[in-house]
């Protein structure tokens, strides 16, 4: 059991290495985003967050017309150079150099350690950066889905509302509207979504309002008063 403990032992302190140092890294890059400088300057493990900041950053600068640029990316390309010299020459060599003095060494080198932990930040720091770039997209399509949804959502109801009002219009006798319905109308039989319609003969008002089944938390109501100054009276809730 002891010589198993012995085994993982310089490993597991070599995570914890590499937690304290990506730990320091990124309170580094958080107190320098907060600086007027921006972070593409700083070492990365991901250099090609790197190029997406000097890209945007480009696209930024070319849109308001400023041509002032040429510090800002000598700068940047500095950081991108030394964070490719780092990923594949420095941690390694740290590496490969602590592993055969440790050889002749009952413990590990206190270089083993350092290239190691470094081994392991350049190896899973992309992958975490990879997987919370998928999660992020993720939430963004659906988000983008859900905002197109409730778009149309509300685009049909507007149509619908205009409908129900000339329908109210066309009324001989405003009685006949307690027996008006929602099925009554085209559109909605033929919508995906689905609808609520309230009349109220007394006061000549209809209120409609449209929700799905797959689109949680969220519905459109309109009121509608033909015969008053304001014909539509539009509400939402989320």
């Amino acid at each position: 059991m002891k010589d198993k403990t012995n085994k993982w032992l310089p490993w597991l302190s070599s995570v914890l290495i590499g937690i304290i140092i990506s730990y320091a890294l990124i309170t580094i890059t958080d107190s320098y985003s907060m600086s007027k400088y921006p972070d593409v300057f700083l070492p990365s493990t991901v250099p090609s967050t790197q190029v997406n900041g000097i890209s945007v950053i480009e696209s930024i600068n070319e849109f308001s017309g400023d041509k002032t640029t040429s510090a800002f990316y000598k700068g940047a390309r500095a950081g991108i150079t030394i964070s490719l010299i780092l990923i594949f020459v420095v941690i390694p060599f740290l590496f490969v150099k602590g592993t055969i003095q440790s050889e002749k060494r009952e413990n590990p080198a206190a270089l083993w350690y350092t290239g190691s932990a470094l081994m392991l930040i350049i190896l899973i720091m992309p992958m975490i950066a990879g997987a919370s770039k998928i999660y992020w997209f993720q939430n963004v399509d659906k988000s983008s889905q859900m905002s197109r949804t409730h778009d149309v959502m509300r685009m049909e109801l507007t149509d619908v509302s205009f409908i129900i009002a000339e329908e109210i219009l066309e009324f001989d006798d405003i009685s006949a509207l307690a027996e008006f319905n929602a099925e009554d109308i085209i559109e909605i039989q033929n919508s995906e979504f689905h609808y609520l319609l309230v009349t109220n003969p007394d006061d000549s008002s209809a209120t409609i309002t449209i929700y799905s089944d797959e689109v949680n938390n969220f519905t459109a109501t309109t009121v509608i008063r033909p015969y008053s100054d304001q014909i539509f009276s539009y509400q939402r809730t989320y």
